[in-house]
Formats: structure tokens, sequence, C-alpha cells
């Protein structure tokens, strides 16, 4: 198992890409530390870990509280040692409005959660990472972060500073060996039951929706000693969104050779 032995803390890992995140990390061998601020999911998704034959331990958190993620990262500490895997994930997503309607309220609740949430998990895992042998920091970003949504100005604003601070975080921690990278997910069915196919998405080069398990192997692989050599990259898992030179030049796609 690529992750045996070690402790992967996973932020807003009770549901959609996190949930799948949590779920291939025990699969793996990881013990999981599922932080989410609705209960739940949390401990469902834990149950779900449990009942698969994994360890995992739900701990109630709001990652835009400073006071939230450092009880969450000492419990976690307290439960089992360390700490070895950050995936920065929690988010507040869905239309923002339009720019010129968007509420300074809203706009720093969607901040405060998305960017200065994952400052303050990489932060304080990081700094009990630094005194151990090292780490792997995963912020979870989004296609959104490079071309942003229509009335999403606040949610693109946060993806795009995930992306720097990615970098910045990567520089900083490199000496530590903490490795830091970034994946960027794009039309992902990210609530849709564990066996539902994809639906069709022009967007994507591969005409299709992804489905969150296909964030979670690659968060696996960031995760574990297969990229070792790996730090202060994007990984975009959109099946060629944006790339789509069909859709952006507005070409007829080519029928599929039978």
């Amino acid at each position: 198992m690529r992750l045996e032995n070690k402790v992967a803390i996973v932020t807003g890992g009770g549901r959609g890409i996190g949930r799948a995140i949590s779920k291939h990390f025990a699969a793996e061998g990881a013990r999981v530390v599922v932080a989410q601020r609705d209960q739940a999911s949390g401990e469902a998704t834990c149950q779900e870990i449990r009942e698969a034959g994994g360890e995992a331990l739900f701990v109630q958190t709001d990652v835009g509280r400073r006071e939230d993620v450092e009880q969450m990262v000492a419990e976690t500490v307290r439960q089992f040692g360390t700490v070895d895997i950050l995936v920065n994930n929690a988010a507040v997503l869905g239309e923002n409005g339009h720019f010129l309607d968007v509420s300074p309220d809203a706009w720093a609740r969607v901040i405060q959660v998305g960017l200065t949430g994952a400052f303050n998990c990489g932060q304080v895992a990081a700094r009990v990472m630094a005194k151990g042998r090292g780490g792997a920091i995963i912020n979870i970003s989004s296609t959104s972060g490079m071309i942003p949504q229509p009335r999403c100005c606040a949610y693109g604003a946060t993806k795009g500073g995930m992306e720097v601070l990615t970098k910045s975080m990567a520089v900083d921690l490199a000496p530590y060996n903490i490795r830091v990278n970034t994946i960027a997910p794009g039309p992902i069915q990210s609530h849709a039951p564990d066996d539902a196919p994809p639906r069709e998405a022009r967007m994507t080069l591969l005409g299709r929706a992804g489905l969150a398990r296909e964030v979670a192997t690659v968060a696996v692989f960031l995760a574990s000693e297969e990229s070792s050599f790996v730090t202060g990259e994007r990984i975009a898992v959109d099946g060629g969104a944006l790339i789509n030179a069909y859709q952006i030049y507005a070409q007829e796609r080519p029928r599929r050779p039978e």
C-alpha cells in the first residue's frame, strides 16, 4: 500500500472530492483525519472508512478559524503522533454573484475558507512536518483559477491565489523536505453516487465530466513516494478542458473512428 503508516489530514474530507480522497488514502493504508465543518458528513465518511477496514478520525473544523485549525492539528498529533500529508480541499463553492453585486461579507467568507484556510492549515501542519521526516501538502485548486467562471469572482480569486500560494509554500518548505503541489479539477461530478457514470460534457476534450475518484487517484500519487521529485507543480484533472481547441475556436469535433 502506497501510504502505509502515513497520517493524512483532508479538509472538507467528508463530502465530494474530499470524501473520495479520504477513502482512497485510507484504502492505501493511511490513517485519515477528516476535517469537516459539517459533522454529519464527516462522521459518515469516517464510518465508511472504518467499515472498509481503514482507520479514520473526525474533527469538526472551520478552516477559516485559526483556533479550529490549531485544535485539529493538535488532535491529530495526539491521536496519531504526527502529520505526514495535508490536503487543503475545503472551499466555499457555487456562484458568488456578479462582480458589481458581490457583498463584502460574501467575498470575505469565500476567501477566508478557500485561501486563508489553506494558509492556516498549511502553516500549522507544516510546523509539525518540519520537526519530523518531512511531508506532502496538496492544495486543491480549480481550472477556475486560470479561466474564471462568470459570476464567481471570489471563488476564482481564491483558486488563482491557491496557485501562487502553492509555489510560495514549495519554495519555503523545500529545505524541510516538504513537497507542495496543487491539483486543479475541471468539471467533476463531485457529489454523484460512487457508481454513477460520467455525464456528457462538451467543454472537455474527452467529451465527459470527471469523477471524484479520478481526482483522488492523482492525490494518492502526489502524497506518495511515487512523486518524491515533484514539488511546486499543478496537475489539471480536467479532461483537457483548458486546451479544448474545438471549444475555443468553435471547430466541429471530428467523429470517433469506428
